[in-house]
């Protein structure tokens, strides 16, 4: 019998599941207590199941599904892990990386929603391999599930999830929604939605689907450069989207949410942080009443840009800031383990994990 994950499920799921097995209600929620609240993974450990529920639990579910391959853990204290998952349509494994992003008060999972990325921006490390399909919802837990037990340990708790690892989550749009709501939801790991950040390329369709869904995620776009020409540079699916689609999308998602989007802005110098380059993205900002993250360039092997400098980053942002646009600056964290935003690749750079 091949065995289901448990993560994929969300409670009203697994309570159809428990009545078809006799069982009542209240037991999904004992099981999912235990998964999410308690973070124990073994199904005999999970005392207040009867004994012969447990055992018929192991038989037919599994809970984590994958297989931490490397841990690394950078000097800033960012932890990047490789998991491998076993998939039906493959005859072997398919790995995806994702990262723990640790600061004073907060804690962040960026998870990944594809194994690669079928959209080839020129400037992210995981466009470079292949891209190898959609992970389920059940994978994408799995990586902020991995996060919490850790966390856990220390006394510690998971705070905040984006959606911005490996992949374009809208091009694997109802796993990423139903890991979004597990990971959100008062039997799943109870993050706050506005402590969820979905991001994306611009897939203005989709935008207006997330909007009509009228949930309290946060929305992220990638936009990177405020014109048109040069985006399609950088990001191949530009061609296919304009960015007034998108801008129209971005003020349909703001009016139907009253939730403002924010900017994503990849910092490359020579290439958009010039003085024409903040008006036009004040001016874009503006009109869709968004706030701008600024993203300092990541190296990514091979690649012909370069990262800001600190005077560089300190002009653009003080530019925008007087054009009137709530701007922030990203740290990047983890680029002594290439964990940094768009420095994630299926990649073994260490002996696997025992």
């Amino acid at each position: 019998m091949t065995k289901v994950s448990l993560l994929n499920y969300i409670l009203p799921e697994l309570i159809d599941y428990f009545k078809q097995r006799k069982q009542p209600d209240y037991r999904a929620q004992q099981l999912l207590a235990w998964v999410y609240q308690h973070n124990v993974f073994e199904f005999q450990a999970m005392t207040n199941l009867p004994a012969e529920l447990r055992q018929q639990l192991e038989q037919e579910m599994v809970i984590l599904t994958g297989r931490e391959i490397i841990r690394r853990e950078s000097q800033d204290g960012t932890i990047k892990i490789l998991i491998e998952f076993e998939t039906d349509s493959a005859p072997t494994p398919r790995q995806v990386e994702t990262v723990l992003i640790p600061d004073d008060k907060r804690h962040t999972a960026c998870l990944s929603t594809q194994f690669g990325c079928p959209l080839k921006c020129a400037f992210c490390a995981t466009g470079q391999g292949p891209f190898q399909g959609n992970l389920q919802a059940g994978q994408i837990v799995e990586q902020a599930l991995r996060f919490q037990k850790y966390l856990k340990m220390k006394g510690q708790r998971l705070s905040h999830v984006v959606f911005m690892g490996m992949g374009e989550p809208f091009l694997n749009y109802e796993a990423t929604l139903k890991a979004a709501r597990i990971l959100n939801a008062s039997w799943g790991l109870r993050i706050s939605a506005r402590r969820i950040t979905i991001s994306t390329s611009g897939l203005p369709e989709t935008i207006r689907r997330l909007a009509d869904e009228a949930l309290p995620f946060n929305l992220a776009i990638s936009l990177h450069s405020p014109w048109q020409e040069k985006r399609e540079k950088i990001m191949p699916l530009a061609a296919k989207y304009p960015l007034t689609s998108i801008l129209e999308a971005a003020v349909y998602y703001f009016e139907k949410t009253g939730r403002e989007v924010t900017l994503e802005y990849l910092m490359i110098p020579g290439f958009n942080l010039s003085w024409n380059d903040a008006r036009k993205l004040a001016s874009l900002a503006r009109k869709i009443r968004a706030n701008v993250n600024l993203i300092p360039y990541n190296p990514v092997d091979p690649s012909s840009f370069r990262s800001p400098r600190p005077a560089e980053i300190i002009k653009f942002v003080n530019w925008l800031r007087q054009l009137g646009i709530n701007t922030h600056v990203r740290r990047s964290r983890g680029k002594d383990i290439e964990a940094a935003c768009g420095q994630l690749r299926q990649k073994r750079l260490d002996k696997p994990k025992d």
